[in-house]
This record gives structure tokens, C-alpha cells and sequence, in this order.
């Protein structure tokens, strides 16, 4: 047994899957703190923290990057005195407030960043490595150097944050931005009266806007964001034509099948012949595949 309640919270907060670096410590003096995760990037705090280290000493901690948090205390609840439970029921509110002002903190400055790279950004080059290879138009994508930049937007179109898309088509999101809820508006906005595809990634919306003319498209940037974007979709449109459209996979089938079911919405998914090859896992790559089969057919 841990006696050491500075290392028992340490133990915990990696139990939780919150994970300092190494060169990390926790300043034990109640307050809110920022620190390195064991796999930030060079600059990044993506860890946050409060530790009380007077009794009964108790704790709270989160990954704003991975959404990984824990609440602790060093005494179980069962032992605590009637004083003692007060003092952490006041800790634990005060903790959850701090760490919701930080979170809307860097998610209005993240906000602030990206309106002005996206202002700065130029037209999209057609010949841009990843559009050529994913044989989809730069749409609403601008560039910024050498990166595709796609903006993310919530249903009001308020602009959240960005995606950056290098040429060997690694991604990231500008950091501290708003994700969950938000998307990629691929070809416009929702409305009451147009049909409403969600799907994964930008390159995939590309393929489905030019398959289904008429319909509105959003990315909703990772299948575990699909579900918010599809409730939210469906509590503002109650009566839309709402369709999930799935990547190929355990966890992309899981999620969509999951929004579709929570938002009330269709689903549907690629539908592969036998001889189609392991790197088809969604509606661009199998657009991508069959347009290769009828040029090679055609050559």
C-alpha cells in the first residue's frame, strides 16, 4: 500500500490513463496546473491537474488531448469523517469549475488562432500530393504552406478550430481547439429540407458530395465523433433524412452503426466485391479503386 498520497495520485492518474512525461511533477498547492504528457509534442500541455495534499488529500486530473480524467481521494469514502466529506464535495466542485474554465479557455483561444491562419490561408492547390492522390477536388480546403487546411465548424458555423493535411497525409488539429460536436462542412450547411450524409473524413465527404448530388455533407473528423454530430443534427432537424455512412472496420462500423441508432438515422457502408484489395476502407477508397478498374479496362 502506497502511504505517500503525492505517489498514490500519480499511480492513479496513470491508472486512468493520464500520463505524465517524465521530466513532469506535480506541484502539490490545490491550484490548477498544465503539464507534459509522456507523448506531447514539443510545447504541448495537454495534461491538467489540482492536487490538495492536506487531508483528506485528494486530487483531479485530465488529458484535454484523449479526453482521459479521474477524480481521487487518498482515504475511502467509507472512512471519512462528516467534515471531511464536506471539504471534498467543495474540492471536487471547485476542481470541476476550474478545469471547465480552462478547457473553455483554450478552446476560445484555439478559436482566435485558427480564424487567423484560415483568413491567411490561400485557394487550395488542385495538384496538392493529397488531393491527387485521394482524386478529389480541394472543395472548401485552403492551403497554408505546404498543408491542406479545413476549417471546423459547430451548427451555428461558428469556426472552432482547423485540420492541417500534410502531403504524406499525416493530420493534426490545431491544438486546444473544440472537437466534439463539430465538423467539417464538406458542401454547406445543414438545412430542414436537404438530406444529411456524416461521415469520418474530409476526403470521404469529398467522394459522397460528388456521388450524391443535392445532399449535405459533414465530416465529423473520427468516428467517435459521428454520434454528437448526428444527435445534435437530429435535435435541431427532427424530421431530416439523416445517413450515416461508415468506413469499413471494427471501430468504424461500431461508432457509425452507434449514431445512427442514437440519432435516428440510416446507415450504410462500402459493399466490396470479393476481389477488392485490404486497402479499400471507405467510400474514397473504393471510388478511387473502381475508377482505376474501368481505366484499366479501358486502356
Amino acid at each position: 500500500m502506497v502511504n505517500n498520497p503525492l505517489v498514490a495520485f500519480q499511480e492513479a492518474m496513470q491508472a486512468a490513463g493520464v500520463f505524465l512525461a517524465a521530466d513532469a511533477h506535480i506541484t502539490p498547492d490545490g491550484q490548477l496546473h498544465r503539464a507534459h504528457a509522456a507523448d506531447d509534442k514539443a510545447g504541448a500541455l495537454s495534461i491538467w491537474y489540482n492536487f490538495h495534499p492536506d487531508a483528506p488529500a485528494s486530487g483531479a486530473a485530465g488529458n484535454w488531448r484523449t479526453g482521459a480524467r479521474l477524480t481521487w481521494c487518498g482515504k475511502r469514502l467509507q472512512s471519512l469523517t462528516t467534515a471531511e466529506r464536506e471539504t471534498l464535495r467543495h474540492r471536487i466542485e471547485e476542481d470541476k469549475r476550474r478545469a471547465q474554465e480552462a478547457t473553455e479557455a483554450r478552446h476560445r483561444d484555439a478559436a482566435a488562432r485558427a480564424l487567423r491562419v484560415w483568413a491567411d490561408a490561400a485557394p487550395a492547390n488542385p495538384d496538392h500530393p493529397y488531393l491527387t492522390r485521394k482524386q478529389i477536388a480541394p472543395g472548401i480546403a485552403r492551403q497554408s504552406g505546404a498543408s491542406l487546411v479545413l476549417p471546423v465548424h459547430d451548427f451555428s458555423g461558428a469556426l472552432h478550430g482547423l485540420q492541417f493535411i500534410q502531403p504524406d497525409s499525416s493530420k493534426r488539429f490545431i491544438s486546444g481547439m473544440r472537437k466534439a460536436g463539430c465538423f467539417t462542412p464538406v458542401n454547406g450547411m445543414p438545412s430542414p429540407d436537404a438530406r444529411l450524409l456524416i461521415c469520418e473524413g474530409w476526403a470521404t465527404g469529398q467522394t459522397l458530395a460528388a456521388l450524391s448530388p443535392g445532399a449535405v455533407v459533414l465530416a465529423a473528423l473520427d468516428a467517435g465523433n459521428m454520434q454528437a454530430v448526428a444527435c445534435e443534427a437530429r435535435r435541431l432537424f427532427p424530421a431530416l433524412d439523416i445517413v450515416i455512412c461508415a468506413d469499413l472496420g471494427e471501430i468504424g462500423m461500431t461508432k457509425a452503426k452507434a449514431a445512427a441508432i442514437a440519432s435516428r438515422a440510416k446507415w450504410i457502408w462500402p459493399h466490396l466485391p470479393d476481389d477488392a484489395p485490404a486497402w479499400v476502407n471507405d467510400f474514397n477508397d473504393w471510388s478511387a479503386w473502381r475508377t482505376s478498374q474501368r481505366q484499366g479496362v479501358a486502356s
